[in-house]
């Protein structure tokens, strides 16, 4: 009898513990060109856009059945947006305080965004605009253009360590590629594999704000009308590595700030108005980068040996 009551006890906490949890189920929702946002956003009924099967609650991820243009999206949560090999999600805005991606979040999250193309119509502000309190937000496979008013990327992170993974993108022609700002105190850290900063009437890569740490691989940074990478966060500890950085108005790689230090290896560095410009911190070479045709090459400030 005593085990059979504390059997029902136990039964009975759990069933309280289950009715006092929130509901945990996130689904899955898909999106085409054809959808109503007055669908319930499944296979067999799409929703038309990003933001309408967002607002229905709950969700994990949003897949696209079609190619299509899918409007701006307020993001305030964890999610995946994926429009799968084959599809493009297209985003497109205009006017100079639109933004095609808002990420907006109180808590640590994880963003995903795959196969997408934003367009700012050279009018808009920002691709993707990222200010939350931490987390990680990944861009893979995407196109980001015509952001003039401001930059194809800001990120932001404001409390904690922020991270950065971009992969096999494209950013151009908007006034700055990337722009990585933590709060003071905060951590930025920035992983860039196979990304192209191109055409950009600014600058291509921009460190500013509180402490950033990464690398830059297999990339290119070119024709940028200011600095290609330009280093001014309070400090900075950045690798690039088989990149070219090339063909940048005023300067291939610059630090202006005391606490950052830049390492290149294996890359190429021409056609800048200056390759190398530490005008405060360090630029390391690792004695394996290539210089050439720039304006001035500028001076590294120390080589470092491979080992």
């Amino acid at each position: 009898m005593r085990k059979l009551i504390l059997l029902c006890a136990s039964l009975c906490s759990m069933v309280l513990l289950f009715a006092a949890s929130p509901a945990r189920a996130q689904s899955v929702l898909w999106v085409a060109a054809s959808g109503n946002d007055g669908n319930a956003c499944g296979q067999t009924t799409p929703c038309a856009t990003f933001q309408g099967a967002i607002n229905k609650g709950g969700v994990a991820q949003i897949n696209c059945l079609t190619s299509g243009n899918y409007g701006p999206v307020t993001i305030t949560g964890p999610i995946t947006i994926d429009c799968g090999t084959g599809n493009v999600g297209t985003v497109s805005v205009t006017g100079s305080s639109n933004s095609a991606i808002t990420i907006n979040t109180a808590g640590i999250v994880t963003i995903v965004l795959r196969h997408l193309s934003l367009n700012g119509n050279n009018s808009a502000q920002f691709g993707i605009t990222a200010v939350f309190a931490g987390g990680t937000l990944v861009v893979e496979d995407c196109t980001i253009q015509g952001f003039v008013g401001s930059d194809g990327i800001v990120f932001e992170p404001l409390a904690g360590r922020g991270l950065l993974q971009v992969s096999d993108s494209r950013i151009f022609n908007n006034n700055t590629g990337i722009d990585v700002s933590p709060a003071s105190g905060q951590i930025a850290s920035v992983t860039l594999n196979r990304v192209e900063l191109t055409g950009n009437s600014s600058n291509g890569l921009v460190f500013s704000g509180g402490v950033v740490a990464g690398t830059m691989r297999d990339s290119v940074v070119g024709g940028n009308g200011n600095a290609g990478v330009i280093a001014g966060s309070i400090q900075v500890f950045f690798t690039v590595e088989e990149s070219s950085i090339v063909a940048n108005l005023t300067a291939g790689i610059q630090t202006i700030t005391a606490g950052s230090v830049v390492n290149v290896g294996a890359s190429t560095i021409g056609g800048n108005g200056t390759g190398v410009k530490p005008s405060s911190g360090s630029i390391i070479s690792f004695g394996d980068n290539h210089m050439s045709a720039n304006g001035a090459n500028g001076n590294f400030t120390s080589t470092t040996a491979l080992q």
